[in-house]
């Protein structure tokens, strides 16, 4: 059996990520291929306590908001993303690594190492295939964020942590252009999506 494909999604809050999850399984979908849908923190019972402390606890030392994260994701690993793709099921990540590398790494300022020293435990050490980085001028994430439903803890952070953020995201997709796919969402839908599509075509073209 061929193993299935493995995505993710990132950018920075407000950057309208959410806004193209479905869209991407829907399209696999109809190309006739099976697919889960988790997310991060969350995925499984633990990973969805460990999202609660996450993002509504009032305060957290920053090592530990970093190692719940991967506490999370270990659990995600096991029970839900391993399994699946070992079944031939594409699994889409609603957030992975890239993340932790660009909010606590760069955006907590605890150090990209760290962060990859962390990932290392992981087991199994798995990445993406394919990563869409959905991206949009800062003070338009931040507009969108400031309408939109009340925020978490991680959504009220400052400017200056979200501008660190956002420049760790364009540091990895410079470094990991292979994997990583940048995508503006300031623009029509339409074309969001068509650049969606044509990432997707090319990789399942490999297959």
């Amino acid at each position: 059996m061929r193993k299935g494909l493995f995505l993710s999604v990132e950018g920075i809050d407000g950057a309208g990520k959410s806004s193209h999850v479905d869209f991407i399984m829907e399209y696999l979908q109809n190309k006739g291929l099976e697919v889960v849908k988790t997310r991060e923190p969350g995925g499984t019972k633990l990973g969805e306590d460990i999202r609660n402390l996450l993002l509504n606890s009032e305060s957290m030392n920053q090592t530990s908001e970093l190692l719940l994260y991967f506490a999370s994701r270990q659990e995600l690993i096991e029970q839900v993303i391993v399994p699946n793709l070992n079944n031939g099921v594409c699994v889409l990540a609603d957030r992975f690594v890239d993340s932790s590398i660009a909010y606590q790494g760069s955006g907590r300022m605890l150090g990209v190492e760290k962060v990859k020293t962390v990932y290392s435990l992981l087991e199994p050490h798995i990445k993406p295939d394919l990563t869409f980085l959905f991206d949009a001028p800062l003070h338009v994430a931040m507009e969108r964020l400031n309408s939109a439903r009340t925020k978490d803890r991680i959504e009220k952070e400052s400017l200056e942590f979200f501008e660190r953020v956002q420049n760790s995201y364009y540091k990895l997709a410079e470094e990991n252009s292979d994997r990583i796919k940048l995508i503006s969402t300031e623009g029509k839908f339409s074309e969001t999506r068509k650049k969606i599509t044509e990432y997707l075509d090319l990789l399942l073209e490999k297959q």
